[in-house]
Formats: structure tokens, sequence, C-alpha cells
């Protein structure tokens, strides 16, 4: 006689109860780990953008202009759409070639320009953000990569007027940019780049590192109205493209020197910045908006403090 042995049902509902009860304790634990893997990547790709605009700066005594608007164009952000800080710097980003097929005379909306705006850059996007890579259509078969990351501004709107104002002037804005000695409140308290967020949308501006707007390759605070901290209510977002879908961020249209959209991070709580002597610092998302406006603005005579 030969006997069997084997499971009882009971053993195995209980094996399997064990195995889930183990897999729930476990997944936070995977998860939390992916993110700070992800996390560390956003961070690295903040490092090669400031080295590329110290880069820039070593060779030009400057930092790249966040937008380049033609004349009669300036504080527009739909129409006559140029350069930005984020093509500028393609070439200390071992992206020379694309750079070169790219023509700064022509709209960035022009045929011969299409194939560099719709290029993907990796350094030039955050793996945390679920987003994906939505291209943003402005013009029928004009199509624009997307990214996680944007010139500061200032602390105000993206108007030229705030620019010329020291309360709210940030490092790069429409046509103009501050060399290192401009940077008057400290390169080490002055945000340079700023964590932005994606929006899956073609006909929203949001996350765009090739086109001049704000929302798209710019970011500030909007304290000229009401200062917008780190992750706001995004439905205070005014940029010339809006076309929120429904589970999407909101957002308003605006197409003046009044247009804005603040920083914003699909890291949970915080947001990390480029500061303008190259350094990057994650903040959390409950800092002091004094100290965030302080941060925003490089001229201002104000003593950040801690931060």
């Amino acid at each position: 006689m030969r006997s069997t042995h084997g499971f009882t049902l009971i053993e195995l509902l209980v094996t399997i109860a064990v195995i889930s009860v183990l897999i729930a304790l476990l997944l936070p634990a995977v998860q939390s780990v992916r993110e700070a893997a992800r996390r560390t990547q956003c961070q690295n790709h903040l490092k090669q953008i400031g080295l590329a605009l110290h880069n820039y700066h070593d060779v030009y005594r400057t930092f790249p202009p966040a937008s380049i608007r033609p004349a009669g164009f300036e504080d527009n952000g739909r129409d006559e759409p140029r350069s930005t800080w984020a093509i500028s710097i393609l070439p200390m980003l071992e992206q020379a070639a694309l750079y070169h097929r790219f023509d700064p005379t022509r709209k960035s909306t022009d045929s011969v320009n299409l194939d560099v705006t719709a290029a993907s850059v990796p350094v030039y996007r955050c793996p945390t953000d679920p987003a994906g890579d939505q291209l943003f259509e402005p013009v029928l078969f004009a199509l624009y990569s997307r990214s996680n990351y944007a010139a500061n501004y200032g602390a105000a709107s993206w108007g030229q007027k705030f620019w010329r104002d020291t309360r709210y002037k940030g490092v790069m804005g429409q046509n103009a940019a501050l060399r290192l000695g401009g940077i008057t409140d400290g390169t080490s308290n002055t945000v340079c780049v700023s964590e932005i967020r994606i929006q899956s949308n073609n006909r929203d501006n949001r996350g765009v590192w090739a086109f001049p707007a704000a929302g798209a390759s710019s970011v500030g605070l909007d304290c000229d109205l009401g200062c917008r901290g780190i992750n706001s209510d995004p439905s205070h977002d005014w940029i010339p493209y809006c076309d929120a879908s429904p589970g999407q961020m909101p957002c308003s249209f605006q197409n003046t020197e009044e247009s804005n959209s603040g920083p914003r991070s699909a890291h949970a709580g915080m947001a990390q910045f480029l500061l303008s002597d190259g350094s990057v610092r994650g903040l959390s998302e409950n800092i002091s908006i004094d100290v965030l406006r302080r941060l925003f603005a490089s001229q201002d005579g104000e003593v950040v403090g801690e931060f």
C-alpha cells in the first residue's frame, strides 16, 4: 500500500492568504524604492542641465534668454514663436546635431524646424511624471516634445515689465538673461530652473521645452497678483494654450504679460530645483511662500535665510 500526501483546501487557502499579506506589506516598500530611484534620476537630469547652463555662460558670459520674442510680439505667448533656453544649451548636452538643424531666424512652427521641436530629449524628462509624451500641437502639423524643466523668469508674471522690476526679476526672461554677477542675491539663493508638470493634451502648452511661453519652457510665482507656491492649484495657471481635459490639471487662458504657470512636480509633497550655482535642492510644497518668493527673485535684496 502507498499513501499520498498533499495540501488540504484549508492549508492552500491559508498559504495564499499569507502570501497576499506579504505582498501587501512589501509593495509599498518596492514602490518607495522605485520612486527614490526616479527622483535621483530626475535630480541628475537637473545637474546635467546646470552644467550645460554654466558651460553656456562660460562661452557667452551670460545665461541664455528663457524665450526669444521678435519685435512686436513681446508678451505674446502664441504668435511668432522662436527659440528657447532649452534649445540654446543643446550643444552642451551632446545634442549639437539637433541644435544645428534649428533655424532661429524662422518660427519654430515652420516646417524647417519641426524635426527639432518634435525630438525627444531624455535629459528634459523626469521619469516620475506619468503624463507620457502627448505632443503639443499649437498649429496643424507643428508638433513639440515635452519637458519637466522650465527657466525661472521671476516671482511675478511672464511680462517684460515684471522682468524689469527688481522685486520680481528672475534669471532668464524674454530676450534677456543675467550673468552670474548679475544675480546679486547670491547664486546659491536663486532658482535657475524649476520642475514643472506635463499636461497630456495636444492643445495645452504646459511642459514644452522648445516653445517660448509661460508654462511651456518658463515658470514663475505670479506674486504681482498673489504668490503661488509649489504644487499650487493648477487652475491658477494662466497660459496661452489651455485646453484641460476631464481628470487632468485645470488651467485658464491668458496670452498677455499676465501669463503665468508655477513650479509643480509629480514627486509627493515636493519639487526639485536647480539653483544658479549649479546645485540641486528638493523643496517641500509647505515651504514659506516668502522664502520661495526670495528664491525666485534674483535682485530684490532680501535675505533668504535657511530653506
